[in-house]
């Protein structure tokens, strides 16, 4: 790989203006070439096999209109005033009216109405009620602007002072809050961090264009993703913070690399083509790493769950490879000019002439020394950041944990208030009716609604819908406790294990538990029966990865281990911060709130392979000493003294980038930012700096013990290439 490498760093040197005006064509082409396509995204949940899947099928097949179900439009009136009040009944009948005219709804119930459907939209105080709206795109076609369309027809019930709040899959889809504040402040914390590590403007400013173009065009790449596959609505917003983050981080090591090649006397032009072929390979490896656990999320086979890896697999590919070639080109445009504009308090000359710390070296020969009382010591800690991991409860989306200015969050206070948190919760029961005798299908049915409306967390169960060929019924069952509920996924389970069979018994009905919360709870059923599957193979593939790169099996196993560590204790606080309570106010949560399902998985995939990343860095330094000295205990304090610095600097940039977005005001991006960050900082400075080095020193050279038999079978693979420009120096033909 270093040849190539080499080879293409020479080339975007050589061609540096035409690479930088390549990159800005490809990364412009791309976001108008996304944005005339349309920026859309879907929160479609496939999930064959399951129950709600069943029941989605079965009335995509006999009743398509009902397929969705319905989607609240719920109104409150002020200051203890009545829905059904002179000043209010005229507006809601023209808002009534515009949804019925709109081409993309298919019915309209209105609360005004005198049916007994119309009248179970009210609250028994009078003060809320609920239009109750299907309409003809399926969560999957919805788009955000068709969204935004269906909100603005409730336009003269807003004039005429009421609160309105639209719920189902369209306030979902119309409440993603924006990202453009965490993104402004996780830039603006990676140029304070990266001033400090390099002492220059400009040293400080090539880094972040670098990963800023390569982010503009990740992103149109993943909106262009969309346009084949059903990206989630957070799909983009974890894609952001993810390839930021490490589009800076990959752009800084390339920087730091490069002025330690001009610090040996090399010319800048050739010092950026080392960087591409040393640093570069580094950034291969750990790229590919991180994409190959993000890809690995398919193993789950949950189209949202792929989907998301798919999004943050292409921000990071697109990081990747503005670090090998604009980065390199930048470097040789910048030339001499790189120290420009230095800041007065920080000395760039001392960076420049040596790549080791005492600082540093003095920690980890105090590591060394101390070796086993830093394992232990070490291990106790983590030990007791993951214990929470044991409390740990899959979960589904929560709504009510939104921002209060959010249609979803204000349609799901509206519903608690007026009818109950259960209402935020209902379950779409679908009926197969496979029977022409009308008279006996309506008891059947009779006997099924209050067999649900009877079972123990039940509310109530509305009576059936009958489609006008007689082939299917829905029944909207109400549970008493809200969407996030523990309670709630029990009862999905008991209606589809007891009580649906014990009534549809000898009956010509067949009937499913759908809708959404039914979906949530498939979901998490699905991830909690393979988190162990998609686990293992990302840690083997990891291991192998790391075997082939430093031909070691000991270094690999305690790369792997060092990683589940950390995974886990990074679960264990994510669990205590939101579903124990540990700071939930510090974060902007009014209360607990369950890990949504699979945030866990997309996490571990995530977190291993930006793990690995530190550890190809810090590992393949340690290496390069133990094959120059063939001392273990030498090669991890030197190792550790030359990454120790910039290492540092780039998990503290990571940290801040995934702390920028705990900013955002969806509950599910504060769990990946809150957990990521967490990751990072045990990374970055228990593991890294205690744990990992004190462990290495233990194992002493046991650590890079590889049996031959593998060694010859294995492709041998070289990350950052120091001995190739050793061998070419003493040949002569090092440039």
């Amino acid at each position: 790989m270093t040849p190539v490498l080499y080879a293409l760093g020479h080339f975007c040197t050589k061609h540096r203006w035409v690479v930088v005006i390549a990159w800005v064509i490809i990364a412009v082409g791309l976001l108008f070439g996304s944005k005339s396509l349309g920026w859309n995204t879907s929160n479609n949940l496939t999930l064959p096999g399951t129950g709600s899947q069943d029941a989605t099928n079965l009335l995509n097949e006999r009743w398509p209109d009902a397929a969705n179900g319905s989607i609240p439009v719920v109104l409150g009136a002020p200051g203890g005033n009545l829905i059904s009040d002179s000043q209010y009944t005229d507006a809601i009948n023209e808002t009534v009216s515009k949804y019925e005219n709109d081409s993309g709804v298919l019915s309209v119930v209105s609360p005004l109405g005198t049916t007994t459907q119309s009248q179970s939209l009210n609250s028994k105080d009078g003060q809320i009620s609920v239009i109750s709206v299907t309409i003809k795109d399926s969560p999957s076609d919805l788009t955000v602007d068709e969204g935004n369309h269906l909100v603005n027809l409730a336009g003269p019930a807003k004039q005429a002072g009421l609160t309105v709040g639209v719920g189902g899959y369209v306030g979902n889809a119309v409440s993603n809050p924006n990202v453009d504040f965490s993104v402004i402040v996780g830039i603006i914390a990676a140029i304070i961090i990266l001033l400090f590590t390099f002492g220059t403007l400009v040293s400080m400013g090539l880094p972040m264009l670098t990963a800023l173009i390569g982010l503009v065009a990740g992103i149109s790449g993943v909106y262009l993703l969309g346009q084949i596959v059903d990206v989630p609505t957070i799909g983009p917003t974890l894609a952001i913070m993810i390839g930021l983050g490490v589009g800076v981080d990959y752009a800084l090591f390339m920087v730091s690399r490069h002025r330690q090649h001009v610090g040996m006397g090399l010319d800048y032009k050739e010092a950026a083509s080392r960087a591409t072929a040393t640093a570069g390979g580094a950034v291969v490896f750990a790229g590919s790493t991180v994409i190959l656990a993000l890809l690995c999320l398919a193993v789950v086979k949950v189209q949202i769950l792929s989907a998301m890896g798919y999004s943050a697999a292409v921000a990071v590919l697109f990081a990747m490879l503005s670090a090998l070639t604009l980065m390199p080109a930048l470097l040789a445009i910048a030339g001499k000019g790189l120290d420009r504009f230095a800041l007065p308090f920080i000395s760039i000359d001392k960076q420049e002439k040596t790549a080791e710390s005492p600082g540093w070296t003095a920690w980890g020969k105090a590591m060394v020394r101390f070796r086993i009382p830093a394992v232990i010591l070490s291990l106790i800690v983590l030990a007791a950041l993951a214990y929470p991991i044991h409390q740990l409860y899959l979960g589904q989306q929560d709504n009510g944990s939104f921002p209060t200015n959010t249609q979803a969050r204000i349609a799901y206070d509206l519903l608690d208030e007026g009818f109950g948190v259960g209402a935020n919760a209902g379950f779409l029961v679908a009926v197969a009716i496979d029977s022409t005798d009308t008279s006996t299908v309506q008891t059947q049915l009779s006997d099924l609604t209050t067999a649900l409306a009877g079972a123990s967390g039940v509310a109530s169960a509305s009576p059936a819908s009958v489609d006008s060929d007689n082939n299917a019924a829905t029944i909207t069952v109400t549970p008493t406790t809200g969407p996030s509920s523990e309670a709630t996924s029990t009862l999905v389970t008991d209606l589809r294990a007891t009580t649906i069979p014990d009534a549809t018994k000898g009956t010509s009905l067949t009937a499913y538990v759908g809708g959404q919360t039914a979906s949530y709870v498939d979901l998490a059923t699905l991830i909690g029966e393979r988190l162990i599957l998609t686990i293992i193979v990302v840690v083997v593939l990891g291991f192998l990865l790391m075997t082939m790169a430093f031909r070691a099996i000991g270094l690999a196993l305690i790369s792997s281990l060092m990683n589940l560590l950390t995974v886990a204790a990074a679960f264990g606080v994510t669990t205590a911060v939101f579903e124990v309570g540990r700071g939930t106010s510090l974060i902007g949560l009014d209360g607990t709130i369950p890990v949504v399902s699979y945030v866990p998985l997309m996490m571990f995939a995530v977190l291993f392979g930006l793990s690995m990343d530190y550890n190809v860095f810090l590992m393949s330094a340690v290496r390069e000493k133990w094959l120059e000295k063939k001392d273990p205990q030498a090669a991890i304090i030197e190792g550790l003294a030359s990454t120790g610095k910039i290492v540092s600097a780039a998990a503290l940039i990571m940290t801040a980038v995934f702390l920028a977005f705990v900013l955002n005001g969806n509950p599910i991006v504060k769990q990946f930012g809150v957990g990521t960050a967490v990751a990072i900082i045990i990374y970055a400075t228990l593991v890294r700096c205690v744990l990992l080095p004190a462990l290495v020193s233990l194992c002493g050279k046991g650590t890079w013990y590889m049996p031959h038999w593998l060694d010859r079978i294995l492709p041998n693979i070289s990350i950052e290439g120091d001995q190739y420009f050793e061998q070419l120096a003493k040949k002569g033909t090092a440039k």
